[in-house]
C-alpha cells in the first residue's frame, strides 16, 4: 500500500505542476483547453475507497482552482468525475467479478468509453459552470466536444508514453 501512496503522491505533484505551469500557459484558442490533470483521477488505483477517490479528486481540483483563479469550478468538475468513475468502471467490466478491473486490463474500446465519458462529463460541467448562461449552450457543447477529443487523444498518448518508460 505504501508504494501506491508514493505513486499517487508523485502523480499528484507532477500532474499539478504540469497543468499549472505548462498546460495553463498554452493557449490553443477558446475552444481547446488542455486538462492533463484529469489523468490523476482517471488512473487512481481501483482499490482505493470511493470516499478517498472523492477526496483526492476534490483536492486536485481545489489546487487547480487556487492557481487558476476559478474558485470552485475545477473542484466541482473533479468531484463529479470521481463520483461517476466507479460506476462507469463497473459498467464496462466484462468479468463477473465484484471488483473493479484495473484500467490496463480492459480492451481499447472500453478504455475509450471510460476515458471519453469521464472527460466529456468533466468538461461539460466545467464549461457550463464557467459560462453559466443558457444562451451560450451551443458554445459550451462545442467547446466541450472539441476540448474532450483533444484531451482524450492527449491522455491516451501520455498513457502510452508513461507505460513504455
Amino acid at each position: 500500500m505504501n508504494r501506491n501512496w508514493l505513486t499517487v503522491g508523485v502523480n499528484f505533484v507532477i500532474l499539478l505542476f504540469l497543468q499549472i505551469f505548462v498546460c495553463n500557459a498554452v493557449y490553443l484558442g477558446i475552444y481547446l483547453n488542455v486538462q492533463i490533470y484529469l489523468m490523476f483521477i482517471l488512473f487512481l488505483p481501483v482499490n482505493f475507497s470511493k470516499s478517498l477517490v472523492l477526496f483526492l479528486s476534490a483536492l486536485m481540483g481545489f489546487c487547480i482552482d487556487l492557481f487558476s483563479g476559478e474558485l470552485g469550478l475545477h473542484m466541482a468538475a473533479c468531484t463529479l468525475t470521481a463520483y461517476v468513475r466507479p460506476y462507469l468502471l463497473k459498467r464496462i467490466s466484462t468479468s463477473d467479478e465484484l471488483e473493479i478491473p484495473p484500467i490496463n486490463k480492459i480492451h481499447f474500446g472500453q478504455y475509450l468509453i471510460y476515458t471519453g465519458t469521464l472527460v466529456i462529463l468533466h468538461h461539460l460541467l466545467l464549461f457550463s459552470l464557467e459560462t453559466f448562461n443558457l444562451r451560450d449552450i451551443f458554445f459550451v457543447v462545442t467547446r466541450t466536444l472539441l476540448s474532450a477529443v483533444f484531451n482524450i487523444i492527449l491522455i491516451g498518448l501520455a498513457r502510452v508514453v508513461v507505460t513504455r518508460i
